[in-house]
C-alpha cells in the first residue's frame, strides 16, 4: 500500500511538471492593452466570422460568454445574423472604449440581400470575447440609403484636441439627451444649436426649409394639408425646441441606459437604451384612450463637440412587447 501511495505521489509530480512546462510563466510586461485599433480588429474579426458563416472564426471566446440578438438570449451562431446571407455595405460607425473594453459598431448589412440597419456590441475581458449584444432591423426602404452609405464625418473623423471633453463630461452629456426626454425640456439636454438627429438614416429634426421628415419614415409630409403644414413646421425644429414641445410625452421612461461606449479619440458615446412606452402620455387627461403600448431597444450614437451633443445616430429599432427587457438587465421592462 505504501508502494501505491509513493507511485501515486510520483504521478501526481509529473503531471504538475508537465502542466507547469506548458504554461507559459506569469511575465507582467508579455500582457499587452487592447487599445482602440485592437477594440476595432476584434469587431472586424467577429464580423468576417458572420460574413463566412464560421463561428470556429470568431475571435477567442470567454468561457462565459454570453450573447443576444434582439434581446433573446441565444448562442454563438444562432440567430439570423449568424444563419442567413449577410454581406457589409460602406456605412459603418465604430464606437471604441479601451477603458470599458467594449466596442460597438452601427451599421448597414445586406441580409438575404435585403437592406439591413444592425448593431453589435462586444465586451473584451482579458483578450477574449465576454458580451455579444446584435440588433438588426430590416425593412429599409430606397429613400434612407442616402444617409445611409457614407457616414457623417464628425462621427468617424478623429475629434480636434481643443474640441475634446473628459469621459465624466462625454458620459454626463449622453446623459442629459435621455433626461431631456424624460423630462419634456429641451433645456435639460447639452444640444448644440446645430443638432441633427438621423434615425434609421432619416433626418428628424433642423431639417433646411421647406422642411422634411419629422418621424423616421419614407413618406414626406404633404404641404397641402394642414397636418402636413404641422409636421414640416416639426421637422425644422432644433432638438431642443422638439423636446419643449413636448411631443415624446409618451416615453415613459429610458432607462436602463447600459453599456455607455466613450471613444474619446473621436468624442462619441455609443448608448444601449430600453425605452418604455407604456400607453400613457405626460399630461393627458386619466380618462384618455391608450397611446403606444411597447418597448424598443436601439443604439444611439452621441457625436460631442466642445461638451455638446451635435450630432445623434439612433438605429436599428427594435420594437418588443411592453413589459419585456433589453436581454441584460434583470426587472427592466416596466
Amino acid at each position: 500500500m505504501r508502494t501505491l501511495k509513493l507511485f501515486g505521489g510520483v504521478l501526481i509530480c509529473l503531471a504538475a511538471t508537465r502542466i507547469a512546462a506548458q504554461e507559459p510563466a506569469w511575465n507582467a510586461a508579455a500582457i499587452k492593452e487592447c487599445d482602440r485599433a485592437c477594440l476595432v480588429g476584434v469587431m472586424d474579426g467577429y464580423m468576417s466570422a458572420i460574413f463566412r458563416h464560421d463561428p470556429k472564426a470568431v475571435p477567442p471566446l470567454a468561457l462565459d460568454v454570453r450573447m443576444t440578438e434582439n434581446s433573446g438570449q441565444m448562442d454563438v451562431g444562432e440567430g439570423v445574423l449568424w444563419r442567413s446571407k449577410v454581406e457589409p455595405t460602406s456605412f459603418k460607425i465604430y464606437v471604441a472604449d479601451p477603458v470599458s473594453g467594449q466596442v460597438a459598431l452601427q451599421t448597414r448589412i445586406k441580409v438575404q440581400g435585403r437592406d439591413t440597419l444592425a448593431a453589435i456590441r462586444l465586451r473584451i475581458d482579458r483578450g477574449r470575447i465576454l458580451e455579444i449584444e446584435q440588433l438588426h432591423a430590416g425593412g429599409i426602404a430606397p429613400q434612407a440609403i442616402e444617409l445611409l452609405t457614407t457616414p457623417v464625418s464628425i462621427l468617424t473623423d478623429d475629434a480636434p484636441a481643443g474640441q475634446r471633453v473628459s469621459r465624466e463630461v462625454m458620459f454626463r452629456v449622453a446623459n442629459s439627451y435621455f433626461d431631456a426626454l424624460e423630462g419634456d425640456s429641451g433645456k435639460i439636454g447639452a444640444f448644440a444649436a446645430d443638432c441633427v438627429r438621423h434615425e434609421n438614416g432619416y433626418q428628424t429634426v433642423n431639417n433646411p426649409p421647406p422642411g422634411g421628415r419629422m418621424m423616421p419614415g419614407p413618406q414626406l409630409p404633404d404641404p397641402k394639408t394642414e397636418q402636413g403644414k404641422s409636421q414640416l413646421a416639426f421637422s425644422m425644429l432644433t432638438c431642443s425646441q422638439q423636446i419643449d414641445s413636448k411631443t415624446f410625452a409618451y416615453m415613459k421612461h429610458i432607462r436602463p441606459r447600459r453599456a455607455l461606449i466613450l471613444d474619446e479619440q473621436k468624442q462619441t458615446v455609443g448608448t444601449f437604451p430600453l425605452f418604455v412606452h407604456d400607453g400613457t402620455r405626460r399630461g393627458a387627461a386619466a380618462d384618455a384612450p391608450p397611446g403606444m403600448l411597447q418597448n424598443l431597444v436601439t443604439m444611439e450614437t452621441f457625436s460631442v463637440r466642445g461638451g455638446l451633443i451635435h450630432h445623434v445616430e439612433a438605429a436599428p429599432f427594435v420594437t418588443i412587447p411592453y413589459g419585456l427587457g433589453n436581454g441584460w438587465t434583470p426587472g427592466s421592462g416596466r
